[in-house]
């Protein structure tokens, strides 16, 4: 071990950290049933960046070869929160055929688990924000994602200290629907879809009626402000198809836009109807 291995250990305040030139081990438990003893993949990283786009690439791929379908923005946001945990003793979990993740650290955890919650709540540095966007927006679409695909994600405290977190879909949720599945058309109303009083400032002047699929959709470019069809066929695990239809439906009914990089996001129209969707589930 290099004598940068206890950097994070022995400096305390966080902004004193030299966050290039740290060691941050990471252990990966994937249990194919309860009864066995789990399979064990290590991993060490030198730089916060890769720490977190290999960790998350790990995880997620481990998850999905299991059958899981948590989406791959939804590990990220929690990996990178583990930079608040001073990345102390991570140890990743994988159960449930995939579809449940837990990730456990011996930081200083979370004291107000309510506010963590909450948008604009955050404890990020100056440093921190280098790394992540530290606008306490994180958890808040981590809740918003997951209970929307039928799922939950709980935060305890660790046994001495550090925090808990748990992601999970629950398998009566996460039956996969075929792609070829014909997507509701804009006017006409779908059987799963949401039928609430049109919003204020939309020009359409009858019920906003959208499927399940695709106020999914609208989450993820929520999430990663713009995406295209590929984002989206392997965030919510559909063909490629599907996905490109889908927003190009969006996209007529002017919930999103086509921006220069080519990609969808979200127009004012769909940044709207998301508010008021989220304030009235």
């Amino acid at each position: 071990m290099s004598d940068s291995n206890n950097t994070l250990k022995n400096n305390p305040d966080k902004t004193s950290l030299d966050y290039n030139t740290i060691d941050i081990p990471v252990r990966i438990a994937v249990y194919d049933n309860m009864k066995s003893i789990p399979r064990v993949v290590d991993l060490k990283f030198y730089d916060i960046t890769s720490f977190i786009n290999q960790t998350t690439q790990e995880t997620y791929n481990l998850s999905h070869n299991a059958g899981g379908r948590i989406p791959f923005t939804t590990i990220k946001e929690i990996i990178e929160n583990l930079i608040h945990a001073d990345f102390k003793e991570i140890i990743i979990t994988i159960l449930d055929n995939g579809n449940h993740i837990i990730i456990s650290d011996q930081g200083p955890g979370i004291e107000d688990k309510e506010k963590v919650f909450l948008p604009g709540f955050t404890s990020a540095t100056k440093k921190m924000k280098e790394y992540i966007r530290g606008v306490g927006s994180g958890f808040p679409i981590v809740k918003e994602t997951i209970t929307f695909s039928g799922g939950s994600i709980d935060v305890k405290d660790n046994i001495k200290r550090g925090a808990v977190i748990s992601l999970k879909l629950e398998s009566s949720d996460i039956k996969r629907q075929p792609d070829d599945l014909s997507s509701n058309i804009p006017g006409e109303p779908d059987p799963g879809a949401d039928l609430k009083p049109p919003v204020d400032g939309l020009d359409k002047p009858s019920f906003i009626s959208l499927s399940e699929r695709q106020k999914k959709t609208l989450f993820v470019i929520l999430e990663l402000e713009e995406a295209g069809p590929s984002t989206i066929a392997r965030e919510l695990n559909l063909s490629l198809s599907t996905s490109y239809r889908e927003l190009v439906q969006l996209e007529k009914i002017k919930l999103l836009i086509t921006g220069k990089s080519g990609k969808r996001k979200l127009s004012k129209k769909g940044t709207k109807y998301l508010e008021y969707y989220s304030n009235n589930i």
